[in-house]
């Protein structure tokens, strides 16, 4: 008991160990504080983030934007009675971090999950694989190896020409106690409409599946996109969603307006265009906020894309995984800008970043 409580004050440790800004400013990535209002959580949101994982009953739903570097990975814990109706689902699992590969996802994200009270041996109910794209899916198979994975979902994209993945989908087979593959074939009706998944995501959770298309011919346009909404908030995870399937969501006819967009395609190219920025934020009422997930890589996220999204949502409301990795190489940019996102059982949305600048 003694060692699992002290790994729950590693993120708190780091906070309260803040060091002084020095140095010239980042003229690329954003710093806290000053005109643009974005924070660093305070020393009572990470331990209720932490206290979390041994509470009998939660009452808010979290999110945790993971910081895998270049990739994508979301933590989300729903609200609810533990063993009950209160489930812990991963949407992605960043890159492997296995030679040859660089960039150090997996091992960061599973560093933040046991230093967040969730060791290995623990339930995860749902462990969502976007599409075939490694920095998404190439730490999963050591998130099933490490966890007990009720429920593993993908989009049935199959990528023939890809061993790891192939080794992925085989690993959840042997490991996992579901493998769900959506029936949402887009490409056979792009005017299919949204779908509630089945099962139980969480008290007065909402879980709706807006596309999963296993027949698109790239793999960014087989994204998993879903919907979550928690007491009149929405949040939008869309995968490496890009042009093709962002006109495939707009023309199905239904809702896309969301408090918070998880940036599609990393920030990158041909992604959050203006028509679907215009469905997604349709209004400036209420509570608007994009997070971009990339590390160390060129034009991530788009100086295009970039501004697009800074017009809909303002430079606060803009959260990017990369906000402290000037002058690092890509295989030391993970870990250092985790994202936590909170939904109170009052509707009250709030985001913070885990760790201030580093000085």
């Amino acid at each position: 008991m003694r060692e699992r409580l002290a790994t729950r004050w590693v993120l708190g440790a780091a906070l309260v160990a803040t060091l002084p800004l020095s140095g010239c400013p980042d003229t690329e990535r954003p710093t806290l504080g000053g005109a643009t209002g974005q924070r660093v959580c305070t020393a009572d949101e990470l331990e209720a983030f932490r206290l979390a994982s041994d509470a009998d009953e939660r009452t808010d739903l979290w999110v945790a934007f993971v910081d895998v570097g270049q990739g994508d990975s979301a933590w989300i814990r729903t609200p609810g009675v533990r063993d009950v109706n209160a489930r812990e689902i991963l949407i992605d699992a960043g890159d492997s971090g296995l030679p040859p590969r660089t960039v150090q996802g997996a091992q960061s994200l599973l560093a933040f999950l046991q230093s967040s009270g969730w060791g290995p041996g623990h339930r995860l109910d749902y462990l969502v694989v976007t599409h075939p794209d490694i920095d998404h899916y190439g730490g999963a198979e050591q998130v099933l190896r490490a966890y007990q994975v009720v429920n593993y979902v993908d989009s049935g994209k199959d990528s023939p020409d890809s061993s790891t993945y192939t080794s992925l989908v085989q690993t959840a087979n042997m490991l996992a106690e579901n493998v769900l593959r959506p029936v949402f074939d887009t490409g056979l009706d792009p005017a299919a409409p949204m779908v509630h998944l089945t099962g139980n995501w969480g008290r007065e959770v909402t879980v709706r599946l807006l596309s999963a298309n296993r027949f698109a011919t790239d793999d960014n346009d087989a994204s998993v996109i879903l919907m979550i909404e928690y007491r009149g908030i929405r949040l939008l995870f869309t995968g490496d969603l890009q042009t093709t399937l962002e006109q495939q969501l707009l023309q199905s006819g239904q809702s896309l307006a969301a408090n918070v967009l998880k940036a599609g395609h990393h920030g990158g190219q041909g992604t959050s265009g203006r028509a679907f920025l215009d469905a997604v934020f349709p209004n400036d009422d209420g509570y608007r906020y994009a997070i971009i997930s990339s590390g160390q890589r060129e034009n991530l996220p788009l100086p295009e894309t970039l501004a697009r999204l800074i017009a809909d949502v303002g430079e606060g409301g803009i959260y990017r995984t990369d906000r402290d990795d000037a002058g690092k190489a890509q295989n030391q940019a993970a870990g250092d800008d985790h994202i936590l996102l909170r939904v109170t059982d009052s509707g009250e949305l709030t985001v913070c970043y885990a760790f201030p600048d580093r000085g």
